[in-house]
Protein backbone atom coordinates (compact mmCIF):
# COMPACT_ATOMS: atom_id res chain seq x y z
CA UNK A 1 0.00 0.00 0.00
CA UNK A 2 2.79 2.52 1.20
CA UNK A 3 4.36 1.80 -2.65
CA UNK A 4 1.43 2.34 -4.67
CA UNK A 5 0.45 5.26 -2.80
CA UNK A 6 4.21 6.52 -2.65
CA UNK A 7 4.53 6.69 -6.23
CA UNK A 8 0.74 7.29 -6.79
CA UNK A 9 1.10 3.68 -9.43
CA UNK A 10 -1.03 2.17 -7.32
CA UNK A 11 -1.80 -1.17 -8.84
CA UNK A 12 0.57 -1.28 -11.30
CA UNK A 13 3.66 -1.09 -9.09
CA UNK A 14 4.17 -4.33 -6.88
CA UNK A 15 6.89 -4.85 -4.04
CA UNK A 16 8.70 -7.74 -6.73
CA UNK A 17 9.28 -4.44 -8.95
CA UNK A 18 11.86 -2.88 -6.42
CA UNK A 19 13.40 -6.82 -5.47
CA UNK A 20 11.11 -6.92 -2.14
CA UNK A 21 9.81 -10.65 -1.72
CA UNK A 22 6.77 -10.35 0.40
CA UNK A 23 7.67 -12.43 2.70
CA UNK A 24 6.23 -11.82 6.03
CA UNK A 25 3.88 -12.85 8.96
CA UNK A 26 2.03 -10.11 8.82
CA UNK A 27 -1.39 -10.11 6.75
CA UNK A 28 -3.61 -7.57 5.98
CA UNK A 29 -2.50 -4.76 4.13
CA UNK A 30 1.00 -6.39 3.42
CA UNK A 31 0.48 -7.32 0.10
CA UNK A 32 2.53 -7.45 -2.35
CA UNK A 33 0.61 -5.41 -4.94
CA UNK A 34 -2.31 -3.29 -3.49
CA UNK A 35 -5.49 -2.64 -4.64
CA UNK A 36 -5.48 0.36 -6.98
CA UNK A 37 -9.11 1.67 -5.55
CA UNK A 38 -8.30 1.79 -2.21
CA UNK A 39 -4.75 3.75 -2.74
CA UNK A 40 -6.77 5.85 -4.41
CA UNK A 41 -9.42 6.23 -2.04
CA UNK A 42 -7.54 6.32 0.68
CA UNK A 43 -4.80 8.36 0.00
CA UNK A 44 -6.19 12.08 0.38
CA UNK A 45 -7.40 10.91 3.78
CA UNK A 46 -4.41 9.88 5.50
CA UNK A 47 -1.55 12.12 6.83
CA UNK A 48 0.58 9.49 7.31
CA UNK A 49 1.73 5.78 6.65
CA UNK A 50 4.95 3.58 7.27
CA UNK A 51 6.09 0.03 7.13
CA UNK A 52 7.33 -2.36 9.89
CA UNK A 53 9.90 -4.92 9.98
CA UNK A 54 8.41 -8.48 11.51
CA UNK A 55 11.35 -8.07 14.18
CA UNK A 56 9.13 -4.83 15.40
CA UNK A 57 6.09 -6.62 15.06
CA UNK A 58 7.34 -9.87 17.06
CA UNK A 59 8.99 -7.42 20.06
CA UNK A 60 5.60 -5.57 20.15
CA UNK A 61 3.95 -8.80 20.70
CA UNK A 62 6.79 -9.98 23.41
CA UNK A 63 6.30 -6.86 25.24
CA UNK A 64 2.34 -6.62 25.06
CA UNK A 65 2.55 -10.22 25.96
CA UNK A 66 4.28 -9.78 28.92
CA UNK A 67 3.31 -6.72 30.06
CA UNK A 68 -0.68 -6.55 29.59
CA UNK A 69 -0.86 -10.92 28.82
CA UNK A 70 -2.74 -10.33 25.52
CA UNK A 71 -1.63 -12.33 22.75
CA UNK A 72 -2.35 -10.68 18.68
CA UNK A 73 -1.14 -12.07 15.20
CA UNK A 74 1.61 -9.94 14.28
CA UNK A 75 0.31 -7.76 12.16
CA UNK A 76 -2.34 -6.38 14.88
CA UNK A 77 1.20 -4.92 16.31
CA UNK A 78 2.38 -2.43 13.33
CA UNK A 79 -0.08 0.55 14.62
CA UNK A 80 1.84 0.28 17.92
CA UNK A 81 4.80 1.98 16.03
CA UNK A 82 3.29 5.12 14.68
CA UNK A 83 3.07 7.20 18.10
CA UNK A 84 6.99 6.42 18.59
CA UNK A 85 7.79 7.29 15.11
CA UNK A 86 5.79 10.90 15.59
CA UNK A 87 7.57 11.29 18.64
CA UNK A 88 10.92 10.30 18.29
CA UNK A 89 11.46 10.20 14.41
CA UNK A 90 12.40 13.40 12.77
CA UNK A 91 9.90 13.07 10.26
CA UNK A 92 6.94 12.45 12.62
CA UNK A 93 8.08 15.25 15.40
CA UNK A 94 7.84 17.95 12.35
CA UNK A 95 4.67 16.79 11.17
CA UNK A 96 3.49 17.69 15.06
CA UNK A 97 5.68 20.75 15.27
CA UNK A 98 4.09 21.69 11.55
CA UNK A 99 0.55 21.07 12.55
CA UNK A 100 0.78 22.70 15.91
CA UNK A 101 -0.14 19.34 17.62
CA UNK A 102 3.07 19.48 20.27
CA UNK A 103 0.76 21.20 23.17
CA UNK A 104 -1.84 18.36 22.22
CA UNK A 105 -0.26 14.84 22.85
CA UNK A 106 -0.33 15.09 26.47
CA UNK A 107 -4.34 14.73 25.86
CA UNK A 108 -4.16 12.49 23.11
CA UNK A 109 -5.63 9.18 22.64
CA UNK A 110 -3.42 6.86 20.33
CA UNK A 111 -5.53 3.98 18.19
CA UNK A 112 -4.38 0.79 17.49
CA UNK A 113 -6.01 -1.68 15.17
CA UNK A 114 -5.57 -4.24 17.32
CA UNK A 115 -7.46 -7.34 15.71
CA UNK A 116 -6.64 -11.41 15.57
CA UNK A 117 -4.76 -13.69 17.80
CA UNK A 118 -7.22 -15.91 18.99
CA UNK A 119 -7.30 -18.37 15.70
CA UNK A 120 -3.28 -18.36 15.66
CA UNK A 121 -2.48 -22.37 17.45
CA UNK A 122 -0.51 -21.63 20.85
CA UNK A 123 2.33 -23.28 19.05
CA UNK A 124 2.69 -20.99 16.81
CA UNK A 125 1.78 -17.77 19.21
CA UNK A 126 4.43 -19.11 21.19
CA UNK A 127 7.05 -19.33 18.33
CA UNK A 128 6.08 -15.89 17.62
CA UNK A 129 6.57 -14.32 21.41
CA UNK A 130 9.62 -16.71 21.42
CA UNK A 131 11.15 -14.44 18.39
CA UNK A 132 10.13 -11.27 19.49
CA UNK A 133 11.93 -11.97 23.05
CA UNK A 134 15.07 -12.89 21.39
CA UNK A 135 15.23 -9.97 18.57
CA UNK A 136 16.87 -6.37 18.86
CA UNK A 137 15.03 -3.63 18.07
CA UNK A 138 15.63 0.06 17.61
CA UNK A 139 13.57 3.10 17.26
Amino acid sequence: MLLGMLTEKYEDISVADIGLDNITDADGLAVGRASGFVGQVMAPLIDGIYTVSDDHMYWFLYMLSISSHIRLEPSALAGFAGPIRLFYEKEGFDYLRQNNLLDKMTEATHLSWATGGGLVPEEIMEQFISKGKSVKVEF
